[in-house]
């Protein structure tokens, strides 16, 4: 048994994560599967090398695990035996956001941190293209899930923490040339803060990617969100894309600017525009700043 398959089943505990798991699995119960039909082969071939030639220990940790970990949201994620995991969103597609917002140069020999990173996607993928190390922050459960792929993949240079966004501390954290921070900050009640904290453990001539909910049109401006949005009761802010620019470039960021914006589904099958709740449905957009 390795290293990390030990302090992994130290951590676990399949009680607790049993309870977690109603917190998230209960969220717009008819969501979709996006991944339902996705074949081992279909997942990223980065992702697959990481489990070649793959020992029969780490086949029956797998057996073990796997089925208390219920729902990933993000994947799909390729297992030994040509399995891959229940994922709810299809991830497959972030490879292409890297793309565009051309960040990947930027990854090279890096250190990377992946803000709240949920079952690790990205900081895996992050990894496979060049990071020498890639730490991913996770305030909840879904932490368990990150670490339980890392025992299975074992990727040098990758490592996963039971944090949150609040605990960065500069004297703890420091010098990254990478940060990674997607779908996040609309979770957070105080994203000035969020965004201080991000510029406080990064290097001059650092990197932030940061993606997130905006409104559709072009807005100075962010709207508040009381009640639920999709169903989500952790929503707090739908910004404006030049408003959010503005609050990069206050906290220390330059070279502000948005390569990327999509519309997304209101998940509203009466109205495209608005969501079940009554708010705009915006879009994505994905925002690439330097640190000063």
């Amino acid at each position: 048994m390795s290293y990390r398959q030990k302090v992994f089943l130290k951590q676990f505990n399949k009680d607790e994560f049993a309870n977690f798991r109603t917190s998230y699995e209960s969220i717009n119960p008819d969501r979709p599967i996006e991944t339902a039909h996705v074949k081992y082969e279909d997942t990223d071939p980065r992702f697959r090398k990481f489990i070649e030639g793959i020992d029969d220990s780490k086949r029956s940790f797998v057996d073990e695990i796997l089925p208390h970990l219920g729902l990933f949201l993000h994947g799909p994620f390729p297992l030994p035996g040509k399995r891959v995991t229940t994922s709810a969103w299809d991830c497959r597609g972030k490879l292409g956001a890297y793309k565009a917002t051309g960040v990947i140069p930027k990854l090279a020999e890096s250190r990377v941190l992946d803000i709240g990173c949920n079952a690790g996607y990205d900081t895996f993928l992050m990894s496979a293209l060049g990071a020498i190390e890639a730490v991913g922050l996770e305030p909840h459960g879904f932490y368990h899930q990150a670490c339980f792929l890392n025992a299975v993949y074992d990727v040098p240079g990758v490592s996963f923490m039971n944090l949150g966004w609040e605990d960065l501390d500069p004297r703890y954290f420091e010098g990254f040339d990478f940060v990674n921070c997607q779908g996040l900050i609309y979770h957070v009640k105080e994203p000035m803060l969020l965004i201080e904290k991000l510029a406080s453990i990064m290097r001059p001539g650092a990197t932030l990617l940061m993606e997130t909910h905006v409104l559709a049109e072009a807005s100075t401006q962010s709207q508040f969100i009381e009640g639920a949005f999709w169903g989500d009761e952790t929503y707090w802010w739908v910004f404006g894309a030049e408003c959010l620019m503005g609050m990069l470039r206050s906290a220390g960021f330059k070279d502000v600017r948005m390569p990327l914006k999509a519309d997304c589904d209101s998940r509203n099958p009466l109205n495209p525009r608005m969501t079940v709740e009554g708010h705009p449905a915006g879009a994505r957009a994905w925002f690439v700043a330097t640190k000063s």
